[in-house]
């Protein structure tokens, strides 16, 4: 049993590790044998088959479903189909009446009887009406369906390509900027940066090497079958993110003209991290410095991208560049009205968008549940909380009468703003600190033994310094590992996030794996006088090695005994190992390595929920181990701050080394790891956080029901805190963003609409509601009816039919309605043609 204090500080993460050291590794207890029993597991089937996970595509019939979709979510479905049938039609008609030219001049060229005049392609010569690029966005509250228009999507477009005899993966890419996002895109998504070869980190603009390995696996996923791509989550995509995005497109050799590009999010929830999201206009940052160069060019390629005008031909560009050097509280009311018409018409661009408005991730026939979500929850998106909507979740979250009557509290997750214990600040509740006291409480509860294994450091000569410092220096990677059997674990790396491996899986513990073969190593003699200690045959201390034989394997631990001398037994004798060692230049040894605790084994074996049923493949080829997969050991760079990231290069540009599992426990973990989860139940301790831009409402609504979310009395913020967000720029780009893209949204939905079978709108409606949708989009709200006027005779359609008159003529009739003057007729005129367009577009 562990004892740890009981006093509730969140220097816990100290008092716990101490607890559970003191009593971790008990003497005699086998943690591979208690889960691994009389099994024998193949050291190379399971190295073998682990270096293939990363190259698994998308899972079988859970991933794959069909789902039904209705309204707006039908939307999209059929304007992806529509453009990638049309895009493929013309394809193919490129390719078959190029191959004929080319046949029927080399023919004429031929002017040999023997060669027969070639036969013209049956389709139709269409390589003259290019179809337009499919650019979109959909977006949507949390819970509106996002997810399920997506997989519709996915869905009929497979149908789509399968019926063309295509294969779909290499027409389709979808992506996203986290592990965990694309792993709920499923069908084969992967993130942003493994699919354009971005490195995690990356600061420059460098192009792939032609000769290099990525830039040929590259060319292999964006091949000349590519036609859409698809990101989700894009709020979180950096501007110079989309930088890097279309410059390996360039690289690739791809035509942005010749495929669609669908972004799929919400702009409410979190922002990235270290830039603005692509569509802020940001030119400078909150120090007041300019956007570096890559952020700037990430913002033009976005914009260009989706048809965007040029910013310096936008209205009110001279009043917006000027008021971005100026407080904002120094502006006149005319310059705000400039700024305003500008930030307006600077989204205007060629491109589909729709919005999800009706929340569907609820509990069903609940009326308390459909007010969390469909009312209280939107009331927070921006930071516009309200003094009524923070009372009522205070009245109706989880009380401690709720959490003791409903055993699933006991499974509860913790969402934190504060990851890492700090000695500033000791008493703050961090992710560290409650992971600790998770695994003290889980392993008395379960009277189960904890395991602690000793991270490896590298170098060697630095191991004692670098064992203290913390695992935020490292990635997350801890100088010891504590778990116990059955114990709630997180993944910190993207190892095959198509089968649920991605970081941020929430996986269980079952045991450590020292595979039981022996580990060979070169050195040269030299090298092995200068590292290698040893008392008999046994090392006394670690030894870094340059050239080994296994992969990822960076040091040979204390207690290894060797074997064997370039291929010669030793038999325990230290005078024949120094004789076999004086023999030769090259020194080959063979180790029998450590198979315990505390020593590093080469794999943590832990439980993936369903991860057979989402296509992974028994790796450790035993009995009754579909849904257990060993993770190996990672090195990570030590990164000692912003200095030290800045720098050229990436993990390898560091000197400092750590040696471990890449996860850490999963009972507590931050709201950025939460976001696009749904969770069964969660206690929020965020208060310091709530500023933060879209956060709060991240992690809120994670749950259906407020009965399922707890907060603690002294982690309830003020709606003043919560409010503070809206003081960062980058929320209210993203506010005016989503209302530009609710009102374009109006316009798609129109014209989707006007091409169903019941025909309720006309192509006359159709200009209507386009001219009403230009003059709201530009905040005329004054000049709707005669925006509309103008727009009617420039296009010369008569008021009452559907055609447009003859050239050079305008109707000599009246607009009824529209043409008024006064105000009030202007604001009935408005009014009755926002009709047209289904509402209000705010």
């Amino acid at each position: 049993m562990l004892a740890c204090p009981a006093e509730d500080i969140d220097d816990a993460v100290q008092r716990a590790d101490r607890a559970a050291a003191s009593v971790a590794n008990p003497a005699g207890y086998d943690f591979q044998a208690q889960w691994l029993g009389d099994r024998i597991v193949n050291p190379e089937h399971v190295r073998r088959n682990y270096g293939r996970l990363a190259s698994l595509s998308a899972g079988d019939a859970a991933h794959s479903a069909p789902v039904t979709p209705s309204g707006r979510q039908l939307v999209l479905p059929r304007l992806v189909t529509g453009y990638l049938k049309e895009q493929r039609e013309w394809r193919r008609s490129c390719r078959e009446w190029d191959a004929y030219d080319q046949a029927v001049a080399k023919w004429r060229r031929s002017m040999s009887s023997r060669i027969a005049e070639p036969v013209a392609p049956t389709v139709a010569d269409i390589r003259d009406k290019r179809p337009k690029a499919l650019r979109a966005f959909l977006l949507g509250d949390p819970g509106a369906g996002k997810s399920t228009t997506l997989r519709s999507t996915v869905h009929g477009l497979s149908e789509l390509l399968v019926a063309d005899q295509a294969d779909w993966t290499d027409v389709v890419k979808l992506s996203a900027p986290t592990g965990c996002a694309s792993f709920h895109m499923a069908h084969g998504a992967t993130t942003i940066h493994r699919l354009f070869a971005i490195r995690v980190g990356q600061v420059g603009d460098d192009p792939l090497p032609a000769d290099s390995r990525q830039f040929v696996a590259l060319c292999e996923r964006l091949g000349p079958e590519l036609g859409l791509l698809i990101f989700d989550e894009f709020s979180m995509i950096q501007r110079r993110m989309m930088r890097w995005v279309v410059k390996r497109l360039e690289e690739a050799g791809i035509n942005l003209d010749d495929i669609g590009v669908v972004l799929v999010g919400d702009p409410a929830q979190i922002l990235p991290i270290g830039d603005s999201p692509v569509w802020s206009l940001r030119q400078r940052m909150d120090d007041g410095k300019d956007c570096c160069e890559a952020s700037r060019l990430g913002m033009l390629a976005f914009r260009e991208v989706f048809r965007m005008p040029a910013l310096e031909t936008v209205d009110g560009f001279a009043a917006w560049s000027h008021a971005a050097t100026r407080e904002p509280h120094t502006l006149n009311d005319d310059e705000r009205r400039a700024v305003a018409r500008f930030r307006a018409a600077a989204l205007d661009g060629d491109y589909e968008t729709v919005y999800l408005k009706e929340v569907r991730r609820t509990v069903e026939n609940d009326e308390l549940a459909d007010h969390f979500t469909k009312v209280i929850i939107p009331s927070f998106r921006y930071g516009r909380a309200t003094h009524a909507s923070l009372q009522w979740l205070r009245d109706n979250t989880a009380t401690a009468e709720h959490m003791a009557a409903d055993p699933l509290w006991a499974g509860a997750v913790t969402l934190h703003g504060n990851h890492w214990f700090s000695e500033l600040a000791v008493n703050r509740a961090t992710v560290e600190s409650d992971n600790a006291r998770a695994l003290v409480r889980f392993a008395n509860e379960r009277d189960t033994p904890v395991m602690a294994v000793n991270a490896q450091h590298l170098p060697t000569k630095k191991a004692a310094r670098l064992q203290k410092v913390s695992p935020r220096e490292f990635r997350s990677t801890p100088a010891v590992f504590f778990a116990c059997s059955g114990l709630p674990l997180m993944l910190l790396e993207n190892v095959a996030p198509s089968v649920g491996l991605f970081n941020g899986a929430h996986v269980e513990f079952v045991g450590p794996l020292y595979l039981e073969d022996d580990w060979q190593v070169t050195l040269s003699r030299c090298e092995y006088r200068e590292r290698v200690r040893t008392s008999g045959v046994t090392l006394t201390t670690p030894l870094d090695t340059p050239a080994s034989d296994r992969e990822r394997m960076y040091q040979v631990p204390v207690g290894s005994v060797i074997l064997k001398v370039n291929g010669h037994t030793v038999d325990g004798d230290e005078r024949r190992l120094a004789e076999l060692v004086a023999a030769s230049t090259t020194v080959q040894l063979v180790f029998h390595t450590p198979k315990h605790p505390p020593h590093l084994p080469e794999f943590i074996v832990v439980r993936v929920p369903s991860y057979s049923d989402n296509g992974g493949p028994n790796i450790l080829g035993i009995e009754d181990a579909d849904d257990l997969v060993p993770i190996r050991m990672v090195k990570r760079g030590r990164d000692k701050g912003k200095k030290n990231r800045a720098a050229a290069g990436g993990e390898e540009s560091r000197t400092e080394f750590r040696i471990g599992p890449p996860l850490e426990g999963g009972s507590a973990f931050t709201g950025f790891k939460g976001q696009g989860a749904t969770l069964d139940r969660v206690v929020a301790k965020v208060k310091a956080w709530v500023e933060t831009p879209g956060f709060w409402t991240v992690v809120v609504s994670r749950v259906r029901h407020p009965h399922h979310l707890h907060i603690p009395s002294d982690q309830w913020p003020t709606v003043e805190e919560i409010q503070v967000q809206r003081l960062n720029p980058d929320v209210l780009e993203a506010e005016i963003f989503e209302r530009q893209m609710r009102i374009n949204a109006a316009k798609t939905w129109r014209h989707f609409v006007a091409t169903e079978d019941d025909g309720e709108w006309s192509s006359a409606d159709n200009v209507i509601g386009d001219a009403v949708h230009l003059a709201w989009r530009r905040l005329l709200t004054r000049d709707v009816a005669a925006v509309v006027c103008e727009e009617l005779h420039q296009k010369a359609y008569g008021v009452d039919g559907d055609a447009p008159l003859p050239p050079g003529r305008q109707s000599d009739r009246p607009l009824p309605l529209l043409a008024v003057d006064d105000e009030a007729g202007v604001a009935s005129s408005s009014s009755a043609v926002l009709m047209l367009i289904g509402g209000h577009p705010a």
